[in-house]
């Protein structure tokens, strides 16, 4: 910049254009200002969006309609080195006493003794299995013929048996042995061994297995319910007991025989108790959130937000939805203020918890943990038990008046059907025993157990050798036998369920030819909305409201109606009710969405904004440094005439003075 420092004219050259500027810098200022008051807005409006997530994290446990807080169940055990007990929310409130039978323990077997770890084996193949499981053929030659060979053999060949060495010491010179492990505990699960090993000869010593005195006996674990004469015998292969109390998986841990338990289950009130004070405290944050950046303080600094209307807008649609009561359910408990919620003069939530644990205790008449659910959470309530609900999306609209549910096709199994019938009892050998199947896109061949069975035998033998092999994993089949006739159905329902019977050396003893198969049937439906259809996709036996539904976006339910009970129409209505915390949670995403929510708009908003405001800025800089241009050119051209004038004025000066001088002389 080029500096003026008037020593020609005696002004000062700078304060005089500073001041004829002053207008514009003032403008300069200005926008300056504006900017970053928009950017303390937005910073604000992104806090504002943290508040947000933060409460939609304390409110969406209570939002959740398949593991509210308020159906969980806890459980009590008298004694926990015994057994472990746990309850989903379908259990029932009780006490219950078992008495411990036996725990359920895996086969072990001992080989006889040899000299070392690396002593030689004869050649030849073990066939082991496990139960009724696949057969597996370990071959032993001259890579592996020692005592460690076969042991890595063993455990190679992933046959649900494993092997070690172990050493004993009442075997004197020959202490080292093999000891066989059944993967799987329980009696269905002992180990068997063909032993196809040459005889002993010369240095070489066929391996055998002493089943007669095993190292540790199959046995299953078994649980007594009750004392009385009606008491309630039970066993597992496993120690795990699913079934005997509905809702209750125990575990039987470091149990001796005769131990007596006492199981407790009751409603987890301090589960509930500690979710809703989340979310008040949740709602409490937010709420002083917005308070502070709203802020009005007299002779203090305000808050950065005061005065915004859009902020108020969002903090009214929080409070509304949160405090509104909720339509569809008892007026008994369809407002905070039923369970011990209240509202103080500052809009902040006060919670008082008894009332909340006199409900889920069932203190109050006709309210308890499922109404406290409903009050919360998104619920549905079907008048047909075959059309159940499932759960509901954030884009699913609560009902003013019941959705009704058209189911059109049932979702079905796959199954093939022998083409003939089993002609009387059939007798399994080694010959005649294997099954090749793909099960829902999985290839693998199973063996039936030898022995002679009828036509129900035969089913059930075949139903639990597929239902046992590792390679169909989860793929489970039922296997039944109609006057003779084996089908065999997926457990699974849909298109996604395939079965074919492929080929095997037991096909023709099972009425089978080969190439029998069937696919599932994915449940077909819709739904309507005071008449209007809205689409709905089914997946095995789960329909979908299609997304962009108007109401029934992303809502489930789960069809088990079969063909016979399907009728032409409306199969079902569906009541769905949004509750508080799954209101809050829909209010909570409208605001967020990337696409359209408020908090989105304003933030682009706010960048328009600013890029106006940068664009104001830089035109009026350019403005400024031209103008502050032209006032310096015109002041140097100032400082230079008034240069020259004063350099002639000097010049004639010292002229006049010349004449003066000679007029003197003269």
């Amino acid at each position: 910049m080029l500096t003026i420092d008037g020593l020609v004219t005696g002004i000062d050259t700078e304060s005089v254009i500073s001041g004829l500027l002053q207008i514009q810098q003032t403008q300069l200022d200005r926008i300056e200002v504006q900017q970053s008051e928009v950017l303390q807005q937005q910073a604000a409006f992104g806090t504002l969006e943290a508040g947000l997530l933060s409460l939609r994290n304390a409110t969406s446990g209570l939002a959740s309609s398949s593991n509210s807080p308020f159906l969980r169940k806890v459980t009590t055990v008298s004694d926990e080195t015994v057994l472990a007990a746990t309850a989903s929310s379908k259990a029932s409130q009780g006490s219950y006493r078992v008495t411990v039978n036996s725990v359920a323990r895996a086969h072990q077997v001992a080989s006889g003794g040899f000299a070392d770890a690396e002593a030689e084996i004869t050649t030849g193949t073990l066939e082991l299995r496990t139960g009724s499981g696949d057969l597996t053929t370990i071959t032993i030659d001259s890579s592996n013929n020692t005592l460690t060979g076969l042991v890595e053999a063993i455990n190679d060949a992933d046959s649900g048996v494993s092997a070690s060495l172990i050493s004993d010491p009442s075997g004197g010179a020959n202490s080292q042995r093999i000891l066989l492990s059944s993967r799987d505990s329980g009696t269905a699960n002992q180990i068997s061994v063909t032993n196809n090993l040459a005889a002993s000869s010369g240095s070489a010593t066929q391996v055998t297995f002493d089943f007669g005195n095993p190292v540790q006996a199959a046995t299953d674990a078994s649980i007594t319910l009750g004392s009385g004469a009606g008491a309630i015998a039970v066993s597992s292969e496993n120690n795990q007991f699913d079934d005997l109390i509905s809702g209750v998986r125990i575990d039987l841990l470091n149990a001796s025989s005769g131990d007596e338990i006492e199981i407790s289950i009751r409603q987890d009130t301090d589960a509930a108790v500690t979710a809703v004070s989340e979310f008040v405290e949740g709602f409490n944050a937010f709420m002083s959130q917005v308070d502070n950046l709203t802020a009005f303080n007299e002779g203090g600094e305000n808050g950065v937000l005061l005065g915004n209307r859009s902020v108020i807008a969002l903090q009214q649609r929080i409070r509304t939805a949160a405090l509104d009561s909720v339509a569809g359910i008892s007026s008994q408990l369809n407002t905070l203020s039923a369970v011990g919620i209240s509202v103080n003069d500052n809009g902040q939530l006060s919670f008082d918890s008894s009332r909340l644990s006199s409900i889920m205790n069932g203190e109050v008449d006709g309210l308890g943990p499922e109404q406290l659910a409903d009050l919360f959470a998104t619920q549905g309530d079907s008048t047909n038990a075959g059309v159940r609900f499932l759960l509901a999306g954030s884009d699913t609209v609560a009902s003013s008046k019941p959705y009704e549910v058209d189911i059109t096709q049932a979702a079905e199994r796959a199954v093939a059907t022998a083409t003939s019938a089993v002609s009387g009892p059939v007798t399994i050998t080694s010959a005649n025993r294997e099954v090749r199947l793909s099960l829902s896109g999985v290839e693998a061949t199973v063996f039936l157990p030898e022995g002679t069975f009828t036509d129900t035998e035969l089913a059930a033998s075949l139903e639990a050798t597929i239902n046992e092999s590792t390679e169909f994993g989860t793929r489970n089949v039922r296997v039944s036998s109609q006057a003779g006739v084996l089908q065999i159905e997926t457990e699974a329902f849909g298109s996604s369920s395939s079965l074919t019977v492929q080929s095997g050396s037991a096909l023709a003893d099972l009425g089978f030819s080969g190439g029998e198969a069937g696919v599932g049937k994915d449940v077909e439906g819709r739904f309507l909305v005071n008449g209007v259809v809205e689409e709905a996709t089914g997946r095995g036996r789960i329909l979908s409201g299609d997304e962009g539904n108007a109401n029934t976006a992303d809502l489930q339910v789960e069809v088990t109606l079969d063909a016979a009970s399907v009728v032409a129409g409306v199969d079902a209505e569906l009541t769905v009710t949004r509750g508080v915390a799954a209101t809050l949670d829909k209010a909570i995403g409208d605001l967020i969405s990337a696409d359209t929510g408020l908090l989105s708009t304003l933030d682009a908003g706010f960048d328009q904004e600013l890029e106006s405001l940068r664009t104001s800025f830089d035109r009026q800089q350019n403005l400024f440094n031209l103008q502050q241009e032209q006032l310096i050119a015109e002041f140097v051209a100032l400082e230079s005439a008034m240069s020259q004038l004063q350099s002639t004025s000097s010049f004639l000066a010292s002229q006049l003075g010349g004449i003066s001088s000679l007029q003197g002389v003269s």
